[in-house]
């Protein structure tokens, strides 16, 4: 499956911890914008309390917050409009958005946002885990853009 070409809207924004807005965004903060403009869901902040905790406590707190709401993609199964969570420094603490292609859209301290390949070698071994939102995506669905 091809990147779909709205993808380059996203390309370069800053990164602002806690961010959610096209000014400054974190990881959290890029995928609920993405979420928001391209498949009008609203995820929720969680700005507010995930201020308090370590970003590996933020991100696994999230996935078991919203558990309800997302169901887990096998590897190979992912499709664009996917979440795609990562391990740094052996937590997951990091996600990015699955592009097409085996590309994400992602952002990080100290890089602005970036498509980059996932199953290099910099990330590969780092994939925790696929999570498709319930009720938008159907399981035949290949393409959403």
């Amino acid at each position: 499956m091809p990147v779909p070409f709205w993808a380059g809207h996203y390309i370069g924004l800053p990164f602002h911890d806690h961010g959610r807005d096209r000014s400054g965004l974190d990881c959290w903060g890029l995928v609920r914008l993405v979420m928001a403009e391209q498949f009008n869901i609203a995820l929720p902040s969680h700005a507010n309390e995930y201020q308090r905790t370590t970003q590996a406590d933020r991100i696994s707190a999230l996935i078991e917050r919203e558990a309800a709401k997302w169901k887990i993609v096998g590897a190979g199964h992912e499709i664009c409009g996917d979440v795609i969570v990562l391990r740094v420094r052996g937590k997951p603490m990091h996600v990015g958005m699955v592009l097409g292609d085996r590309q994400m859209l992602h952002i990080e301290q100290g890089i602005d946002s970036v498509l980059e390949r996932y199953s290099g070698s910099h990330w590969a071994e780092r994939i925790a885990g696929f999570y498709r939102y319930k009720g938008f995506f159907e399981d035949d669905v290949t393409e959403q853009y």
